[in-house]
């Protein structure tokens, strides 16, 4: 399924902080190297919004991508674990993804 710690930007961090290196300097911030590691959920997201697809339902499927990549998930696994919930058990996402 997954690896909770793969390339999880804060654990990397704190891996960091745990071995100080004091001749080290570190060149991104914790929060730019999130920017970068979530790209592929952002870059998704924008293509769904020129398909058209609805607002409310982006929203739901891209902020739940989200929780799992702050669970362990890469983003290509959270997309693809949110897609499965949603043909399946996710009566909600389909709802939403059903509205005009």
């Amino acid at each position: 399924m997954y690896h909770p710690y793969n390339q999880n930007p804060y654990f990397q961090h704190q891996q960091a902080s745990q071995s100080f290196n004091p001749h080290h300097r570190e060149t991104k911030s914790l929060p730019d190297q999130w920017v970068e590691y979530i790209q592929p959920l952002v870059t998704r997201a924008l293509s769904e919004v020129e398909e058209g697809i609805n607002l409310t339902h982006l929203f739901q499927e891209f902020i739940l991508s989200g929780v799992l990549v702050g669970q362990g998930f890469t983003p290509e696994q959270a997309i693809e674990q949110v897609e499965t919930w949603e043909k399946g058990e996710s009566k909600l996402l389909q709802a939403s993804k059903a509205m005009k």
